[in-house]
């Protein structure tokens, strides 16, 4: 797989990975999940907005709750989720499900082996990860400073990390565990080079042979000719030597 490929796989995983992280974050539960049930309810708060306000609430319900999945999902590692709630296995796969789906689509439109695959998974958590630090370097040169005294007391709080380590551990992990269920279908759709080769040569040899049923050579027999100054006699076909002058075997004058 060329860069350039790689990076259009990426970018088409980094879009797919929205609509997954409202998934998680509509229908999973992920907002009272990560925090252990002190925000309830948003999601329908939101939908109850989109009931009230027609088309336009419809809209601002999806960006709202797209926005709010992506965040929580690039926020919160597995690894925090496993430690502070094992026993919430919903939280979990609110988690890494985003992750899961993103790199499978992915990879069945983009990957043939699973190197492929695996290429096109991680190109989407690397390119997650570009994004967070320049939108972090942005937030600092933009607050002069405070913005990252926010985000680092927010994430700390949150995360027991600072918003740049707690993102980027989020992704790593996301993204191996996404590139796992990536490289699987990646295997489903390997072709061995060989196996193609032998394929086309197999093909190639039935496409002949279904061409000489359809035309069959003809093969005329030819007879030999034996003329008459050769030592054999025209009648039966016996050997004959130069002294005779009669068949040996039939009786026939020889010519």
């Amino acid at each position: 797989m060329g860069w350039g490929r790689v990076i259009k796989s990426g970018i088409v995983g980094m879009l797919i990975f929205v609509p997954m992280a409202y998934i998680s974050f509509r229908f999973l539960n992920l907002t009272e999940g990560v925090t252990g049930g002190l925000l309830e309810n948003v999601d329908d708060a939101l939908n109850f907005l989109s009931t009230l306000l027609g088309i336009g609430g419809i809209i601002i319900e999806l960006l709202a709750g797209m926005l709010i999945g992506v965040v929580l999902v690039l926020i919160f590692p597995i690894h925090w989720c496993i430690t502070y709630r094992p026993d919430d296995i919903g939280l979990i796969i609110a988690i890494t499900i985003p992750w899961i789906l993103t790199c499978v689509i992915a990879s069945a439109l983009f990957a043939h082996s699973p190197r492929e695959a695996i290429h096109t998974s991680l190109s989407v958590g690397i390119g997650y990860a570009i994004i967070s630090v320049v939108l972090y370097l942005i937030i600092i040169v933009i607050s002069r400073g405070w913005g990252s005294v926010i985000l680092d007391g927010l994430s700390s709080g949150l995360t027991d990390l600072s918003f740049l380590p707690a993102v980027l551990t989020a992704i790593l992990e996301g993204c191996l565990v996404g590139t796992v269920f990536g490289a699987f279908i990646g295997s489903l759709r390997y072709k061995p080079v060989g196996a193609k080769e032998k394929k086309k040569k197999v093909k190639v040899k039935e496409e002949a042979a279904e061409s000489t049923e359809m035309f069959p050579r003809e093969t005329i027999e030819k007879e030999p000719v034996i003329t008459a100054a050769s030592d054999f006699c025209t009648n039966c076909g016996a050997k004959l030597t130069e002294d005779d002058l009669f068949c040996t075997n039939c009786g026939a004058k020889k010519s």
